[in-house]
């Protein structure tokens, strides 16, 4: 799954964010305001730094930050070079790990819904 699958499913279904489409009937965004990331975002050839509307968790550590703050227990640690997360509601451990902090803050927030990213 790439890391814009993984944003979406991350905003829809961890942030409870809806996406809806622009007048122009292409571009996306969801109901907070900010924009999904999409084809059109690399069409248009805007960069990152014109983009800072985009919610991108697993790439940025300032959405994945929004992700963490969803639940009542959060633990993020590095060792070795790579990052390890846990979160949890009121209810089982649910962790993540990957080479980046945002990515393991994902990994770990889509499985607290059953999401499994291979």
């Amino acid at each position: 799954m790439n890391n814009q699958k993984i944003n979406k499913l991350v905003a829809e279904q961890i942030m409870g964010w809806k996406v809806k489409k622009a007048m122009d009937g292409v571009t996306e965004y969801y109901d907070n305001g900010s924009f999904c990331e999409g084809k059109w975002v690399e069409d248009l050839g805007l960069r990152e730094k014109d983009n800072v509307d985009v919610f991108k968790p697993s790439e940025r550590i300032q959405d994945a930050w929004l992700v963490v703050q969803k639940f009542q227990y959060h633990k993020v640690e590095m060792d070795a070079g790579h990052y390890y997360c846990t979160l949890a509601n009121d209810g089982p451990f649910f962790d993540g790990d990957s080479e980046t902090a945002p990515m393991a803050i994902c990994l770990a927030a889509l499985k607290t819904v059953g999401v499994e990213v291979d």
